[in-house]
């Protein structure tokens, strides 16, 4: 019921057992009140009914590109695995986004894509479904966990020689996305942390990366030969997948993607000595866990310690 403190009037109910009160500010009436009261006693019951605001499932993937996508290190990547989806989202109601994770998942099936890019796509689909329902309000239900990924993803296993390196530096058209190619393969750096490199993130011999993927800041040693390009790259993202793509294509490494140098990076510190926790302070990841999943089969001079020792105690018992 409706209470007054001096000259103002207080919408007073329980919503869901918990107390709720609303000023309504000087000039208002007791009926003022009661109106007030009666609407958000309607407004809870709707949302306990299900009657959630129409969206569509264009406005979330809007809502999610210009909030947390936009903060993200990939985010020109992610605009691209967005425009591939959006002609199957054009006007769809967002509570048929499972509906919609399905059709997509069979038409990459059908045209033959690979279940790698197949799920990047549906795990967008799967994140916009659980912001939409635990922290937007814009669905009723819990849909992200029933759009299901697809099984058997071949894990990429790709790294370069330094020949193979310095090749695909060389038959680029494009002198800047050459030097970004040598400077991916020197530092282990992100796509877009090469292209906002400017230069006073160089500090001591380091690449000072202020904040990375993980939101952690971290410094990157390199060697003399990636000290020497000049910075910044001055190259847009879409330069970089052209002439990348057309240098790949000339060494005769159509498989290889640019984010392969990041893991070329990795196995060529695991093979010069390194190991898997310098490793992870070098490439900015949040655990351990995700170093090892990704590099611990390369990690093989802890292996060839155990087996020389093993050498070791056979002649000492002989």
């Amino acid at each position: 019921m409706p209470r007054k403190r001096g000259d103002i009037w207080y919408a007073r109910l329980q919503i869901k057992g918990r107390g709720v009160e609303v000023s309504l500010g000087r000039g208002a009436t007791r009926q003022d009140a009661l109106q007030l009261e009666a609407k958000i006693r309607k407004d809870a019951v709707a949302g306990r009914l299900g009657h959630a605001p129409k969206r569509t499932i264009e406005e979330a993937l809007v809502k999610w590109l210009t909030g947390e996508a936009k903060i993200l290190k990939s985010y020109q990547n992610l605009l691209c695995k967005v425009s591939a989806i959006e002609p199957y989202c054009s006007g769809v109601p967002l509570h048929e986004i499972v509906k919609v994770a399905e059709t997509i998942k069979a038409d990459g099936i059908k045209s033959g894509l690979k279940p790698a890019t197949i799920n990047r796509r549906l795990a967008i689909l799967r994140r916009v479904a659980n912001l939409a329902h635990d922290q937007w309000g814009w669905l009723d239900q819990s849909l992200g966990q029933r759009i299901k990924l697809l099984s058997g993803e071949a894990r990429r296993d790709i790294y370069l020689t330094p020949e193979q390196a310095s090749n695909l530096a060389a038959v680029c058209e494009h002198p800047r996305v050459a030097d970004a190619i040598l400077l991916a393969c020197m530092s282990g750096l992100r796509e877009t942390e090469l292209l906002n490199l400017m230069p006073d993130h160089i500090r001591d011999g380091c690449i000072f990366i202020k904040v990375a993927k993980s939101g952690k800041p971290r410094l990157v040693p390199i060697p003399d030969e990636a000290l020497a390009i000049p910075l910044p790259l001055d190259i847009t993202y879409s330069t970089l997948r052209t002439y990348f793509e057309k240098a790949r294509a000339t060494a005769g490494l159509d498989h290889v993607r640019f984010h392969d140098l990041r893991h070329t990076y990795a196995s060529w510190f695991l093979q010069s000595g390194g190991n898997l926790v310098a490793l992870r302070d070098l490439l900015g990841h949040s655990t351990i866990a995700i170093t090892a999943d990704l590099y611990s089969h390369l990690e093989t001079s802890h292996l060839k310690q155990g087996v020389a020792a093993m050498g070791k105690m056979l002649r000492r018992e002989k």
